[in-house]
């Protein structure tokens, strides 16, 4: 198929020339500059931003601001214009359909480019589909705060991040959900908040989040994957998900970590020299800057802060679990470690 046949198939979905020539420069570029999209599709380059709005509010790109300007990817037309074609009305379904299977042959868009960025969506679907990609690549920790008729969307990608032995947890917006009827998997951890925002916090690597607002309806999404972004998320995550109500609990330590500080509000209570816990923790040497694995029994914590605390729900300055590997004695921070061996990105925990 020539591409002025799929140009001309564009239009008839209701695009203009400009943005349907711009889309399907997007599309075979995969990600690029506006000034890219401009010389490949032909668009001028005084016209190129706003046709590049327009496709952007059409949900057909997405646009990220990073420090060297703004960045267009397309996703795959086989997600973005099935989302288009509900959208329209009935007669124009045919053609939607018709655009779907013959733009994807244009379609070269490389892996996921690993680089930190920030953005916005303003419709749910959207957000949705960074949420389902979030946990897909999540390896440790996700907490998800949802409304509960979202969770039929999400509930397959939830239980195989389980069975992958990340540990997930679940704060739902509905008094006494009927958690039978969402099947969920038995380690799940659910809790209630009547206000809670809706946010996704996954790893320290990508971060979904939209606050509530009294006069407003349809909160635009914050996406990101810029590392300290995600870090401020995760523990904004701890404060509502430790003072919301409990739905379910797991009464077994949680497999996978983060951090020492929420293994140790875990731990605590059955740690002695009978409990033989054992840590697998991957990150990086605070004093040769070298990223490893460590393995070893936790043989003591520290857990400390300028004034006595509830450490469920205060944040720590000092938080560090102590590790006998049986070569060395080792002590493990969080990601920001200093004073510690080991800035952890990951823990792992089995107890014997």
């Amino acid at each position: 198929m020539s591409e002025q046949s799929a140009i001309e198939i564009l239009q008839d979905l209701g695009l203009t020339e400009y943005q349907s020539r711009a889309y399907l420069a997007a599309v075979k570029l995969g990600r690029g500059r506006p000034a890219d999209l401009a010389e490949e599709s032909g668009v001028p380059q005084a016209r190129i931003y706003d046709v590049i709005d327009d496709l952007q509010d059409a949900d057909l790109i997405e646009v990220y601001d990073k420090p060297e300007g703004k960045e267009v990817t397309a996703p795959s037309p086989q997600s973005v214009l099935d989302q288009f074609r509900h959208r329209r009305i009935d007669e124009l379904k045919e053609n939607i359909s018709e655009a779907i299977t013959n733009l994807e042959p244009f379609y070269h868009r490389t892996e996921e480019n690993p680089d930190a960025y920030v953005t916005m969506v303003g419709r749910e679907e959207s957000a949705l589909r960074h949420i389902r990609r979030a946990i897909q690549q999540a390896e440790w920790w996700v907490t998800i705060s949802i409304e509960g008729r979202i969770y039929s969307d999400l509930a397959e990608y939830i239980a195989d991040a389980i069975d992958r032995g990340v540990t997930v947890r679940l704060l739902l917006s509905e008094k006494d959900p009927a958690l039978e009827a969402f099947d969920c998997p038995d380690s799940l951890r659910v809790r209630y908040r009547q206000t809670a925002d809706t946010f996704i916090a996954a790893d320290r690597e990508y971060g979904v989040f939209s606050s509530k607002h009294p006069a407003r309806s349809g909160q635009p999404y914050i996406i990101t994957q810029e590392r300290n972004m995600v870090l401020l998320l995760q523990n904004y995550s701890e404060q509502i998900w430790s003072t919301s109500e409990i739905v379910r609990s797991a009464d077994e330590v949680a497999g996978r970590y983060l951090d020492p500080w929420r293994v140790i509000n875990d731990i605590k209570r059955i740690l002695d020299p009978e409990a033989e816990l054992y840590a697998t923790v991957r990150g990086t040497d605070t004093e040769t800057h070298r990223q490893g694995t460590w393995e070893g029994e936790i043989v003591d914590y520290v857990l400390s802060g300028p004034v006595e605390a509830d450490y469920t729900i205060a944040s720590p300055v000092e938080a560090e679990l102590v590790l006998d590997t049986d070569r060395e004695t080792l002590t493990v921070g969080g990601w920001k470690a200093t004073i510690e061996d080991i800035a952890a990105d990951g823990i792992e925990i089995i107890q014997l």
